[in-house]
């Protein structure tokens, strides 16, 4: 039996709230439904005689004197039950339970009047010759709809014991917690506060790992020597129920924690929680096997670093290692949508550019004005030039505080048919490596 229904004549004028209470001693829920004066309690997986037996008992103890128990799996099963056990008198407190699977059966004994039909759909009722519950039941619900409307079929469910009500709300999943206290010393040294951390980190991460759960929130509450709470939020880059991640993190936050006072307890508290969902993948998509490392990777640098990325902001300055700086921006900001810019997919060379241009020795060919590139040297051997065309010329920054620069660019093919951007520094005469198109 699942559905337990308490009801007395003697209620209907009076709080239920210190009866309930007394019955909740007993069942794990009651609802009160103080319209119709009755008591729902939850005895579900329990044994349900028993426990109306002890409801019974208690209720007698406080003065509630002619109870009466429904016992039902079906909610409207157990309030007839309750509030008409039958043709035998009542004496004292009575128990009536509806055997399972016969609900709809107890139902079409009784009158059609145990369901409260409003006084219209009573009179068409009598119409009709509809008496009992039975009479009702055995009609199809498209007779019912039109002839009696929604109230109609409302009851027409409720006489085949179908009946859904709600009478129990679902009962809040708490979420995972740890703690630790100790009352006869008190911590200062960080690296014992640590230890402790990490075994209610291990506790939680387990938990959150046999519920199927991620972590998105956790909050670290340390009890003072003082007799006061200090709480800390901690939020990773994404949820997760990974023990390194969540303790890399908290190491990370105690680093900028500053406690007025020794602690002497610890508590660790789930705030919220997702599910573990994967992106579904492609198996023609080769970078798929490694996108998960890839978003752990990011996480990773976003807990240690904080949450900053950096976009570049380009100028029109004509040297390129000095044309783009590079700017801080929260993650939110930088995702959005105008920060994205769609370019054509034309097959074209890519400029790659080094850090910082390196110097290379060269060998040249004297031309009208200038000398021209016709071998290099970048790491260990001579690399031959069939082609170099240049020189671009560069000047300028006398007001700039990294000095005045006069450079001659040449874009120079190698005999391996490399394309390769090197310049001459004509301040010292020096030559540098500057990239290669790929």
């Amino acid at each position: 039996m699942t559905f337990i229904c308490i009801w007395s004549p003697g209620w209907a004028a009076s709080p239920l709230d210190s009866l309930a209470t007394t019955v909740l001693r007993i069942v794990p829920r009651v609802a009160v439904d103080a319209i119709r004066g009755q008591i729902w309690a939850d005895g579900k997986s329990l044994p349900v005689e028993i426990i109306a037996d002890d409801i019974l008992t208690e209720l007698k103890h406080k003065g509630a004197m002619k109870a009466q128990v429904g016992l039902a799996l079906i909610p409207v099963a157990a309030e007839v039950a309750a509030r008409h056990p039958g043709p035998e008198p009542v004496s004292g407190n009575t128990i009536t339970m509806v055997l399972p699977g016969d609900d709809r059966g107890f139902l079409a004994e009784h009158s059609i009047d145990v369901l409260a039909p409003s006084p219209p759909l009573r009179n068409l009722f009598d119409g009709v010759g509809i008496e009992k519950c039975g009479d009702l039941a055995r009609l199809e619900q498209e007779a019912v709809e039109v002839r009696f409307g929604a109230e109609g079929v409302h009851l027409w469910r409720l006489s085949r014991a179908d009946d859904r009500r709600l009478i129990f709300a679902a009962m809040p999943r708490s979420l995972p917690e740890s703690s630790l206290d100790w009352v006869d010393y008190a911590l200062t040294d960080p690296e014992r506060l640590v230890f402790v951390i990490n075994a209610l980190v291990d506790n939680v991460s387990s938990a959150l790992t046999a519920r199927g759960q991620c972590a998105r929130e956790m909050t670290l509450v340390f009890s003072l020597a003082n007799r006061s709470l200090f709480e800390h939020l901690v939020r990773p880059s994404r949820s997760t129920a990974s023990r390194k991640a969540w303790m890399r993190l908290i190491r990370t936050h105690l680093d900028r924690i500053q406690l007025l006072n020794a602690v002497t307890g610890v508590l660790l508290r789930v705030e919220s929680v997702t599910g573990e969902v994967e992106r579904q993948g492609d198996m023609f998509d080769r970078g798929f096997a490694t996108a998960r490392a890839t978003e752990e990777t990011v996480a990773q640098l976003l807990d240690d670093q904080g949450a900053v990325i950096v976009v570049p902001d380009n100028s029109r300055h004509p040297l390129l290692e000095r044309r783009t700086n590079w700017m801080t921006q929260e993650p939110a900001h930088a995702a959005r949508a105008h920060m994205v810019r769609e370019s054509p997919v034309d097959p074209r060379l890519t400029l790659q550019l080094l850090t910082e241009p390196r110097r290379i020795l060269v060998k040249t060919a004297p031309r009208r004005d200038h000398e021209l590139p016709v071998e290099y040297r970048d790491t260990d051997s001579w690399v031959l030039l069939d082609s170099a065309a240049g020189p671009d010329r560069v000047s300028g920054g006398q007001w700039e505080e990294s000095g005045a620069y006069a450079r001659e660019y040449f874009r120079c093919v190698t005999r391996e048919g490399t394309l390769v951007w090197i310049f001459r520094q004509a301040r010292g005469d020096e030559w540098y490596m500057h990239g290669w198109w790929d």
